[in-house]
């Protein structure tokens, strides 16, 4: 099967994540059923794509669509497989986005926490000057000529020099101000991969598959989707709507979203003058709600917990596992160790 083969199928698919609501256009209809007959014919890559994956295979070259085409087409893996590791990596591309869009808006607008005047409008706002400057940045990152360019857009969007004044005490505050827009919602299956879909990821690795390129090729995508996911949160006016991964469950998120045992409740910030007594009162809720709770590393500049019932009794390797491995774990129930999710992490 030929790359234009693929393209050419993989186009009469409608790619839900990028929709806006309006009705195609005659001529969009009639290249969909032109292509239809390129579907009958299609291997199982063309087949299998969908949604976030098929929004992330109109991303790439032609190179690397015709590589994974060859490797659907000889057997070595299935279109589902790629499908769902093209799913993933997009999630990915979209939390390290959001990831380094914090880092930048904490940055540029430090001062912010530290007025205690500082109000919702404020804090919208500094969020929409954050998402203009990145997409500049994206655009001169597209269009850079010289490596060195490349070089300069890429760190700035990255955002990794941290502004001296975030370190400064806000003991004494009367408002501890922390924006909402940024948390990692575990339940959001744009953004939370699932276990089958981290496997996927590992077993196209294992095939030789450049996954730093394919990150690479989806960066821009994930920019644009983070801006409309945190344009969405915080109320801001937005170009589209990114769309639910609808075959994403929650039973296999990579990781589980905290939620409170029956009758139980957080502490309320509001009943504590010293932000250390909140702190501690929190982590006794947390601790009481699970068995146990551990660091098991960090997605887009986010720490990232995971809830063990029971405690993991089994000392896994910290090497990476294989796509075997990682299955079979999978398979058994147990928890995604940390070496896993490091390894699904995108350079950014």
């Amino acid at each position: 099967m030929t790359v234009s083969g693929v393209a050419s199928a993989a186009s009469s698919f409608p790619v839900l994540p990028r929709s806006t609501g309006a009705s195609p256009s005659p001529g969009a209809t009639a290249a969909s059923g032109a292509a239809a007959s390129d579907r009958v014919a299609l291997s199982g890559l063309g087949g299998a794509l969908r949604g976030d994956g098929l929004t992330a295979f109109g991303a790439l070259s032609d190179a690397q669509r015709q590589q994974l085409a060859d490797l659907v087409d000889s057997g070595k893996i299935s279109g589902e497989t790629v499908n769902d590791a093209l799913t993933q990596r997009l999630k990915q591309a979209r939390v390290s986005a959001m990831g380094a869009t914090q880092r930048m808006y904490n940055n540029d607008h430090a001062d912010l926490f530290f007025d205690e005047a500082t109000s919702v409008d404020d804090l919208r706002g500094a969020l929409s000057q954050t998402l203009a400057r990145r997409s500049s940045l994206m655009d001169k990152l597209t269009a850079a000529m010289s490596e060195d360019e490349r070089a300069s857009a890429s760190t700035d969007l990255a955002a990794r020099t941290m502004n001296p004044l975030l370190a400064k005490d806000r003991m004494g505050m009367s408002r501890y101000i922390m924006p909402g827009f940024f948390s990692m919602d575990f339940s959001d299956s744009r953004l939370n991969s699932t276990k089958k879909q981290g496997d996927a990821t590992y077993s196209l690795k294992a095939l030789g598959v450049d996954l730093d390129a394919i990150d690479k090729a989806l960066r821009k995508t994930g920019e644009e989707d983070a801006a409309a996911i945190l344009s969405e949160r915080a109320g801001l006016p937005a170009s589209r709507k990114v769309a639910a991964d609808q075959g994403y469950s929650v039973d296999d998120a990579l990781v589980k979203p905290l939620n409170a045992l029956p009758g139980a409740s957080p502490p309320d910030a509001r009943d504590y003058s010293n932000p250390l007594d909140y702190g501690r009162k929190l982590r006794e809720f947390l601790q009481a709600s699970f068995a146990e709770m551990r660091k098991v590393g960090e997605l887009g500049g986010h720490t990232v917990y995971q809830v063990d019932r029971p405690p993991d009794p089994i000392q896994r390797s910290r090497d990476l596992p294989t796509p075997s491995s990682a299955g079979a774990a999978i398979a058994q129930g147990e928890p995604v160790d940390r070496a896993y999710m490091i390894g699904l992490a995108a350079r950014y």
